[in-house]
């Protein structure tokens, strides 16, 4: 049940477009700059004394759900990006898989409604970027960049953004498994009135998957890029001694349609709602009914 991913040296816009498949571009960021230059001593360098926030993760595991509470599962900390960097290449490799930078504390770039937002803190780091040409700047939606240690973990989840993702190895190595969207159910995201807000994320760890669901394995070494078509699930694993990856998010041509994208449009209306019932209440009760109705599908 297991499937390697398709490669290729070159893929046109328009071939990529096109895709509903998850695709690796061997090589295809290695002319940026940020392949030769990013390291650690360099980033401190530039922008060691800005000021970040962090995710935090006793095993390893961003989030981790087997932490005992939601607090301790979504766990941030702060200090400079000189700090940050000081804890994901120093000490027991154990240790440095607990600390994960990601877009999410803070973007490099966002496009909302034609107005482009650039972070001034991380501006610096554009310098040795470009966006791939395989990418409509007309529908690019955000820019993430993501920094960590050996060790770390994402868990299983779909970007709940609808966009399609070109996700580039800058330095570092990390393996890459990919679920199609109708693998949902088996997945068992958590479900939407339940106590975990997560609801894009699956309650299964990716290290025990049931053998039978089927998925797509991927490595990316520096300069590679992996397309992952918007609504697909994924989980990486980083093993390299510092990692660093930079993704862009654009919008598809023509909108995705199938059951995580049905499934969200659900989640959308009752976040626009604001509707927030309490857990184990009738209306998470029935939420949750609405919810599995809507994985089912």
């Amino acid at each position: 049940m297991i499937e390697e991913i398709e490669s290729v040296g070159s893929i046109s816009r328009a071939e990529l477009d096109a895709r509903d498949r998850p695709l690796r571009i061997i090589g295809g960021a290695r002319a940026m700059r940020a392949v030769a230059r990013w390291g650690p001593g360099d980033l401190a360098g530039r922008i060691g004394d800005v000021e970040i926030a962090f995710k935090l993760s006793a095993n390893g595991k961003h989030p981790n759900f087997h932490a005992p509470t939601l607090a301790e599962a979504f766990a941030r900390g702060r200090g400079t990006v000189r700090e940050f960097l000081a804890l994901i290449t120093g000490g027991p490799r154990e240790e440095r898989a607990r600390y994960l930078f990601t877009g999410d504390e803070q973007f490099l770039v966002k496009r909302r409604n034609g107005i482009t937002e650039t972070s001034p803190h991380l501006a610096a780091l554009l310098e040795d970027l470009e966006v791939p040409a395989q990418i409509s700047p007309d529908r690019l939606y955000t820019i993430w960049a993501w920094f960590s240690g050996p060790g770390v973990r994402t868990w299983t989840h779909y970007d709940n953004n609808a966009c399609h993702n070109l996700n580039a190895q800058i330095t570092g190595t990390k393996t890459c498994l990919l679920f199609e969207p109708r693998q949902l159910a088996r997945l068992a995201p958590f479900p939407l009135g339940g106590a975990n807000p997560a609801y894009n994320c699956s309650q299964l760890d990716a290290d025990t998957l049931p053998p039978e669901i089927p998925r797509i394995t991927t490595r990316l070494e520096p300069g590679d890029l992996l397309f992952i078509p918007a609504w697909w699930l994924h989980a990486f694993h980083h093993l390299g001694d510092f990692n660093s990856n930079v993704n862009w998010w654009w919008k598809p041509a023509v909108p995705v349609e199938n059951p995580v994208s049905r499934r969200q449009q659900l989640i959308d209306l009752v976040t626009a709602a604001g509707v927030k019932p309490s857990p184990g209440s009738a209306e998470a009760i029935l939420l949750g009914k609405l919810d599995a109705a809507a994985i089912a599908d």
